[in-house]
């Protein structure tokens, strides 16, 4: 009796084995970077960099050959963790090594659009396994500066304009008001009270000019604050299921 026979549980998908490379200079931190279907081989950057090496790898080097000696190689079924950061350009890759303790490794590259391609294709080779973790960012560490600047704004402008009225007050006081000599009477001689040291410091300061200065500062302190709550994230992180 005919027996159909049984299909590889090994196979691959069409497209989904093509190696792919990327070489110094493109890569900046390692000589050699090559991604296959199960694997991900980096080698340190030590020899002289083949700007041709990662063509070379694509087309089906050796790639014992075309990494040389010590090179570190992480199976893709023991990654944990995948991290693009956006403003270094680096990926770096969590995994189980040897002995089931985690590593890690840090591929920094000279351009974003390297490092992105970098991520999504290596994220693809994971699989359905893996999924993108939501973006939490530090919501006290981004609003800690332009919070405290507005608080310091809106605290110094109070201050100042409550004793700059207070110096009005005094002054008008002050003219509405003689002071006469001792043992002349009602006809003795008339003088102004003196001015504090403060007075004469701050004295030439408007309240109206101090409050819009500091409504001025207040204002620049919120879109501070806007900008930075509202920035886009700075790094991507893929994680296991």
């Amino acid at each position: 009796m005919y027996r159909p026979s049984p299909v590889p549980l090994d196979t691959v998908l069409p497209g989904h084995d093509r190696r792919r490379a990327w070489s110094h200079p493109e890569l900046a931190s390692h000589r050699l970077l090559a991604l296959t279907f199960d694997r991900l081989y980096l080698a340190p950057l030590t020899n002289t960099p083949d700007p041709a090496a990662a063509a070379a790898v694509e087309n089906g080097a050796d790639l014992d050959r075309a990494l040389g000696p010590l090179p570190v190689v992480i199976d893709l079924i023991a990654v944990r963790r995948l991290r693009l950061d956006l403003t270094t350009n680096t990926v770096a890759v969590e995994y189980v090594g040897t002995g089931l303790g985690v590593s890690r490794q840090a591929v920094t590259f000279s351009a974003p659009e390297a490092a992105d391609a970098c991520f999504a294709r290596v994220w693809r080779r994971l699989g359905d396994g893996y999924e993108l973790a939501p973006y939490r960012r530090a919501a006290w560490s981004a609003a800690r500066a332009p919070l405290l600047l507005l608080l310091a704004a809106l605290l110094a402008t109070a201050v100042t304009a409550l004793v700059l009225s207070v110096f009005e007050d005094m002054a008008e006081a002050r003219s509405a008001s003689r002071v006469g000599a001792p043992g002349l009477g009602e006809l003795g001689v008339r003088t102004n009270l003196p001015q504090s040291p403060l007075e004469m410091l701050l004295g030439w300061l408007d309240w109206r000019a101090v409050c819009a200065a500091g409504g001025a500062v207040a204002a620049a302190s919120q879109v501070w604050l806007y900008r930075r709550l509202t920035a886009p994230p700075t790094s991507l992180e893929v994680v296991r299921k």
